[in-house]
């Protein structure tokens, strides 16, 4: 009787963690992510100082730009940590670090806003985004613009690639006083908006006007500029500044108070 000594061939795990993913391949993922984190947020930043100097000393304006910058780190950090959750399970050492790396960084850069903007709002209670958004909702409403219909939107497009090239041009010759901006807008078609004794509008649909003025440290001041509102539609506007830093140009429904223009603080 003849008895057979081999055993069953095993089958071959293949699971994820089965086995160690080679290192080539480990660094080959781990360096570029690494790379894109720390670049990511470089950009991040820089994207938030800008809408910070886009403000102009707006504190409501200030508030949404630091919100949203912590919203973006967080963000951030939730796709960090589940990338280096699946690198652990896959047993890629190298992966796991460089995104422990990049959380490391995020939660740096999320802290210093949260204390950051804990300094300015030291009476708030509960989270920033929850406090602040609230607020702002309930003390701004006549600051947020009116909802645009589609078709609206699609004509004051037209009318912003109009403004775009306008105010870049007058940019880059270093001419931005609301006189010489006014008179470019109608060089090119616009008229500017008049009124009746009794507020009634009675044609044109171009506004200009300077840039408004801020506190800075004990004085109010007025920056060099010209802010910039064409009424398209009932519903629809063109607003944009230019100056010496920058210049933009965008759409959006009115203003309950103000018009085409952002009403300011105040109430």
């Amino acid at each position: 009787m003849i008895t057979s000594s081999v055993e069953p061939r095993r089958r071959r795990d293949r699971r994820p963690w089965s086995r160690r993913t080679p290192r080539a391949a480990d660094l080959a993922i781990a360096i570029p992510l690494l790379l894109f984190g720390a670049a990511w947020l470089v950009s991040a930043a820089l994207d938030h100082g800008m809408e910070i100097e886009a403000a102009h000393g707006h504190l409501d304006r200030i508030e949404t730009a630091d919100l949203a910058h912590m919203a973006r780190l967080q963000e951030f950090l939730v796709v960090v940590l589940v990338v280096a959750v699946l690198a652990l399970v896959s047993r890629a050492p190298w992966t796991v670090l460089s995104q422990v790396l990049a959380a490391t960084l995020a939660g740096v850069a999320l802290t210093g806003a949260q204390h950051s903007w804990d300094r300015s709002h030291p009476g708030s209670t509960g989270s920033a985004s929850e406090g602040a958004v609230s607020r702002y909702r309930e003390n701004n409403a006549f600051r947020i613009p009116g909802e645009m219909s589609p078709e609206s939107a699609q004509d004051a497009r037209r009318e912003a690639d109009r403004v775009e090239p306008v105010l870049k041009r007058l940019r880059e010759s270093g001419t931005w006083d609301p006189k010489s901006v006014r008179e470019a807008l109608r060089e090119v078609g616009f008229q500017e908006e008049r009124f009746g004794p009794k507020g009634e509008r009675l044609g044109g649909t171009l506004s200009v006007r300077d840039m408004g003025s801020r506190f800075e440290t004990d004085h109010y001041v007025t920056p060099e500029g010209a802010l910039v509102g064409v009424r398209v539609h009932d519903d629809a506007c063109v607003t944009a500044f230019v100056q010496r830093a920058n210049y933009e140009v965008k759409i959006n429904g009115p203003y309950l108070e103000g018009g085409c223009f952002e009403p300011r603080a105040g109430h």
